[in-house]
């Protein structure tokens, strides 16, 4: 359950579909979901190799941050970036 943090730790961002057909790639056989490294890492370093998954944009990430700036003070307070983060 936790190999969309791993990958994105990695530097790639792939959204939830792309990660569930990433563990299709790998073959998770293990009851529980448990990942081995040996077939993480072939499918992890043809992904890496492709440059597969890009960041996303800065000017899309600075939009979506201007966006949640309603005072347009030009930063986000802790405070209302934890309230997007949990209530909105």
């Amino acid at each position: 359950r936790e190999i969309g943090s791993i990958i994105r730790s990695l530097g790639c961002f792939p959204n939830e579909a792309e990660v569930q057909e990433l563990l299709e790639k790998i073959e998770v056989e293990e009851p529980g979901g448990f990942v081995h490294l040996e077939k993480f890492l072939p499918v992890m370093t043809k992904v890496l190799l492709d440059r597969r998954f890009w960041p996303i944009p800065e000017d899309v990430l600075l939009h979506a941050f201007e966006a949640l700036d309603e005072n347009k003070c030009g930063y986000i307070t802790k405070e209302d970036l934890v309230k997007h983060l949990t209530e909105e």
